[in-house]
């Protein structure tokens, strides 16, 4: 009969593991159906969404290889999610294009209306010079671009994923140079995630306030990493150990500041100094697994 520490360590850690993973990755959700109705992105960052995609799907290809389920399913909805966020901010990015380039035109209609038809002379030096102008494109605006900043992001990590499952599938080699390149793989992939905890630790640091800590966020995710380190041990999987790791360090430091360095007490209603906008944004920012 296994032992308890065996169940804990190696079903019961990784279940509230991928709860947990999944409750962090759908955390941006409810600031993005806001800023759908608005209509524009405001103070939302859709950078991390484009790396969350990278991740789930590095993490997915991982799961596979080892054929790990709570890693596949603390990953699927995840890649879902990324999905939706992604193309929603697509959308708005887009239509913050149409709506800027829409606005120049209509200012510009108003204004050719307001110049003398008569006077054919001077119309023909303002072509010249509008000719002129639009060739350099400091006055007349240019179309909106077919590619937003943001799919050209998710075009390159998409390219980038794409050829490295490529590479490891058609090469033929063995399981373990499989599970070595896509380990190695998302554990880059994720350093683009520790951006966001370090940034934070030093903006503590150098204002000597902790409002920048979006407390429910680093919760959850210092807890979510404390899991799956547990689980990594279990099954001696270093590939999931040393991000989730270095996830519970930085969790750990930010934990030890908040308590440290005071906060403004003009909050939000749940006692965090930050816009909901603000800790979804971190939250997806500073998923691990």
């Amino acid at each position: 009969m296994p032992s308890v520490g065996f169940i804990v360590a190696d079903y019961v850690c990784p279940t509230i593991g991928a709860i947990m993973s999944t409750l962090t990755f759908a955390a941006p959700i409810k600031s993005l159906k806001t800023a759908m109705k608005s209509g524009a992105l405001g103070s939302l960052n859709p950078t991390p969404w484009a790396f969350m995609t990278g991740n789930t799907i590095g993490w997915l290809a991982y799961s596979y290889i080892t054929l790990d389920l709570f890693v596949f399913f603390a990953n699927a909805p995840g890649l879902i999610i990324s999905i939706w966020l992604n193309v929603g901010a697509l959308k708005l990015q887009y239509y913050e294009e149409i709506i800027k380039y829409s606005s120049i035109q209509l200012a510009e209609g108003r204004d050719s209306e307001n110049n003398d038809a008569g006077e054919d002379e001077t119309q023909q030096s303002a072509d010249e010079d509008e000719g002129d102008i639009n060739n350099t494109g400091d006055v007349c605006p240019r179309p909106p671009p077919s590619l937003t900043p943001h799919e050209s992001k998710m075009i390159q990590i998409i390219l980038i994923w794409l050829g490295i499952l490529s590479v490891t599938n058609l090469m033929q080699i063995g399981k373990e140079d499989m599970k070595f390149v896509i380990g190695v793989a998302v554990n880059i992939n994720l350093i683009f995630f520790y951006g966001a905890p370090l940034s934070t630790i030093m903006t503590v640091i150098r204002s000597k306030s902790s409002e920048s800590i979006h407390g429910w966020t680093m919760v959850m995710n210092t807890s979510n990493a404390f899991f799956w380190c547990i689980y990594s041990l279990a099954i001696r999987d270093y590939y999931i150990l040393i991000p989730n790791g270095l996830g519970f360090m930085f969790g750990i430091v930010q934990i030890i500041l908040y308590n440290i360095y005071p906060r403004s007490e003009i909050v939000g209603g749940d006692g965090i100094g930050q816009s909901d906008s603000q800790a979804n944004s971190a939250e997806s920012e500073n998923e691990i697994i």
